[in-house]
This record gives C-alpha cells, structure tokens and sequence, in this order.
C-alpha cells in the first residue's frame, strides 16, 4: 500500500513519563507530549502514549491525544504500532497507524483517513519528532 499525501508533521516536547513495571522484565511507560502539528490541519498537539515491551527490544505503542486547530476545530487522534531503538543514542523510532475523528463539517474528510505514522522519540532531548501521511 502507497503512502499519499503528508497530512501533518508534529514537533513535540515530552511533559511527563511514568514508568511501571509489568513482571517478567516488562515495563510500560506513559509518555505525556504538547508541541507544535504544521501541514493541513496546524495547531497545537496534546497526546499520551503508552509503551509497552522489553526495555532495548521492539516494543508496541498506543496514542490517545487532540489536535486544538488553527481555525479552532478540535481533531481527536488514535493511533498504535511498533518501535524499536535507531542505534543512536537512545532514540526510538515509531510506526503504525493512526485515525483522526473531529465534528468540524470543514475538515470532515478527516473522519475517513487512515494514516502511517513515523516518528522518533530522543529521551536525551526529551523531544518528539515526526510526520503522518495519507494511506492509501
């Protein structure tokens, strides 16, 4: 399947991490974000994301977070996938899918996306980085 149209790109700042074990040397982290969303829909982003897996394995992760658009609309996001470390420091590279839902009637064609998401996490940095595209 071919990656369309970027949708957006977000840069972020991590707020908060929580870390709880889950036995058998599994950890699950709670990762609180806000930062900037530039592309068809810009505003500010708030997101939690929750990981899970062994730490320096690949691990899976789940989004929850809104979108507080420009033209003030507000966009829901959802999202899950898999990452694993990028050999760099402590970076973490993410992918998956991700889903948008809002009741603005001007950005209804968002209701319908199903969109690849890539993004890095640099705990070093406590920063966020990455892009959403059109899945076709």
């Amino acid at each position: 399947m071919p990656f369309g149209n970027v949708l957006g790109e977000v840069t972020a700042k991590i707020t908060s991490v929580r870390i709880s074990e889950l036995g058998g040397g599994q950890r699950r982290l709670e990762i609180d974000s806000t930062g900037e969303v530039k592309g068809q829909v810009p505003g500010q982003a708030f997101a939690t994301m929750i990981v899970e897996g062994v730490p320096g394995h690949a691990v899976t992760w789940t989004s929850t977070g809104t979108i507080l658009a420009a033209s003030g609309a507000v966009v829901r996001t959802s999202g899950r996938g898999v990452g694993i470390r990028t050999g760099e420091g402590h970076k973490v590279r993410y992918r998956g899918g991700a889903c948008f839902a809002t009741d603005d009637p001007k950005l209804a064609a968002f209701n319908g996306i199903l969109a690849a998401v890539e993004f890095e996490i640099d705990p070093a940095t406590m920063t966020s980085k990455g892009t959403a595209y059109e899945w076709k």
